[in-house]
């Protein structure tokens, strides 16, 4: 079994011919390739010692399906999948702009109107993963992309749980980014959409105080127990510019409980407009 290291400009997988490397995760490496008709791609390749691992195989596969079921403007459409020397591929159309998480590092507090925004279109993009039955488990700024006109995307379907599929990991056994994890997730119990509507109100909070809700955490246990027992500071504390009660808005979806959250995404994101003074606006605002 070949490694996605040894894949150079122009090698094939499958039928997509790869140009330049953009971006390596733990689990793979993300290519810019293009595509039998000429469209250029974006072109995701697991690493071979992830591959081996049957466990996440059958996750990846699902991940195909699972992201063949949704269509909507801000989720990052599958185009194809398969296997190339025992490596799974997947194919997403490519989206230009780069993550949030790489915008944060340049502009660590992005203007409160664009935060609105952004909200609103990934809570949209989720909400058409809900409809399908799928809770997307890893909200965070590396999983959102964002185009050259700014417009964000819910991508990285990796660890999608679908309310029918048997559960792929071992029982109690925690599935997430710590930063953004619902206590929910900690545990290791049943998630559902207010378990992406806590990620979401993380990553909300990241955007307007800097750093995750309990970023300041040393270690993956102190943060997962934080996410346990520990209520998070006002993210609006040291921002007098934003307005009063923006804070307790995005705290509200960061409750323990799931019940005690706005119940889905979009009702954060509508709670979070009104909190901001902004006029209601649309996903593609």
């Amino acid at each position: 079994m070949r490694d996605a290291t040894q894949l150079e400009p122009g090698a094939q997988v499958g039928g997509y011919r790869i140009e330049s490397l953009i971006g390596e995760g733990g689990m793979g490496h993300v290519f810019r390739a293009v595509g039998p008709r000429g469209g250029e791609v974006a072109l995701k390749v697991v690493k071979a010692d992830v591959a081996a691992d049957e466990e996440f195989r059958r996750r990846f596969a699902r991940e195909a399906r699972a992201a063949a079921k949704v269509s909507d403007p801000h989720v990052v459409a599958v185009v194809d999948e398969g296997e190339h020397d025992g490596l799974p591929y997947l194919v997403q159309e490519l989206i230009e702009g780069g993550s949030l998480a790489e915008r944060l590092v340049g502009e660590p507090r992005p203007e409160l109107k664009e935060v609105v925004r952004i909200c609103n279109q990934v809570a949209a993009g989720l909400a058409a993963m809900h409809r399908s039955a799928l809770v997307h488990r890893d909200v965070k700024p590396g999983n959102i992309l964002l185009d050259e006109e700014g417009r964000a995307y819910i991508a990285d379907f990796g660890l999608v749980k679908e309310h029918q599929a048997s559960v792929l990991t071992q029982p109690g056994q925690a599935v997430g980014s710590v930063d953004y994890m619902a206590p929910e997730q900690v545990r290791g119990e049943e998630v559902s959409a207010a378990t992406d509507t806590y990620a979401l109100g993380c990553v909300v909070y990241e955007c307007l105080a800097g750093a995750a809700p309990f970023a300041d955490r040393r270690g993956a246990m102190k943060v997962m127990w934080a996410h346990l027992r520990d209520e998070p500071a006002d993210p609006c504390a040291e921002r007098p510019d934003l307005p009063a009660g923006l804070g307790v808005a995005v705290c509200g979806a960061l409750r323990k409980e799931p019940g005690e959250r706005p119940p889905t995404p979009v009702a954060f994101a509508r709670v979070l407009q009104v909190a901001a003074g902004l006029p209601m606006m649309g996903t593609q605002a």
